[in-house]
């Protein structure tokens, strides 16, 4: 916790590298939750994240570790660990000691992402990171663009915009503050908003869906002029960093690309200005625990009990 956001770090399935960025045999130093990692892929294609610092006299494997087979090797000492954090090797003794283990943190590879489980007394997952079909769709859809961002705020605060209607027309000049439905279901917040645009055709009709799993995984669908999908992983690097990867994805109608892209383009512009406009006020801002709020502040409430779940 820090002085400005009294808030613990949450637990549930965090984002820490996409798929495409660890090849077979690949070994990665990262730094998230406050602690550092190893982040590796084996020979045989499993992608396998442990404590980055070896049991025996403590080198950091991130640093010249290398993948042998399903295992990685300590650049030390050549002890080798496999996924499940046993040692398998000690090459010049004739016995492993039995502590010879390094901790290790479920995985899972979903949607192109790898997702760690954080837990601070090591539970086991409650939920399943959610399919996301559009993310790995072959066809029909332009190529994924990422804006990945840090700010130093925290998960719960970022959260609240979604339910803080008033702010859209007040920082970021929307023309009305937006009215959502919202619902709460476990681990899954869900959002509905309606949408009306206006075309040379006459009035189109559109939504937005937004679908929150865990509080760390955020997926919006649009409908109306052109379908997009913004899904968001959120990340604690520590007590007060946090970073956020946005993809942004968008269906060709008919094989028009060039409509596609242009929708695309303005639609990138708008949410990243969006967010620009958000940063300096989330990094200067303080929580405060009972806030005072008037009737159309929306269910700040609501979603900071949702939020109490993920706390141990």
């Amino acid at each position: 916790m820090s002085d400005r956001i009294p808030l613990p770090m949450p637990f549930g399935w965090f984002r820490v590298a996409e798929s495409s960025d660890l090849a077979a045999g690949e070994v990665q130093s990262i730094h998230y939750l406050g602690k550092d990692f190893v982040l590796f892929r084996t020979a045989q294609g499993e992608a396998s994240v442990m404590d980055a610092y070896c049991p025996h006299l403590g080198a950091h494997l991130g640093y010249g570790g290398e993948v042998v087979g399903d295992s990685i090797r300590c650049p030390f000492h050549h002890w080798r660990f496999d996924c499940s954090g046993a040692c398998v090797e000690v090459p010049y003794a004739k016995r492993i000691p039995p502590k010879a283990r390094i901790k290790t943190y479920p995985t899972c590879e979903k949607n192109g992402i790898i997702f760690i489980w954080h837990h601070p007394h090591d539970e086991a997952p409650r939920w399943e990171v959610p399919e996301i079909p559009e993310l790995t769709a072959e066809v029909g859809w332009l190529d994924i663009v990422y804006h990945t961002a840090r700010v130093r705020s925290h998960p719960q605060e970022m959260a609240e915009n979604v339910v803080d209607s008033a702010h859209f027309r007040y920082v970021h000049g929307t023309p009305d503050i937006p009215e959502k439905t919202f619902t709460f279901d476990g681990h899954i917040m869900r959002a509905f908003q309606g949408l009306t645009f206006s075309t040379p055709d006459g009035e189109l009709k559109g939504s937005v869906n937004i679908e929150s799993h865990g509080g760390s995984i955020g997926i919006t669908r649009f409908e109306g002029i052109g379908e997009t999908l913004l899904v968001i992983t959120g990340t604690p690097v520590d007590e007060e960093l946090h970073e956020s990867v946005i993809r942004f994805r968008f269906r060709v109608v008919d094989g028009d690309e060039a409509t596609a892209q242009a929708l695309g383009d303005a639609f990138i512009a708008e949410v990243t200005r969006q967010h620009s406009q958000d940063v300096p006020i989330w990094e200067h801002k303080k929580f405060h625990e009972t806030p005072v709020l008037c009737d159309g502040d929306g269910p700040i409430h609501s979603i900071r009990k949702y939020y109490q779940q993920f706390y141990a």
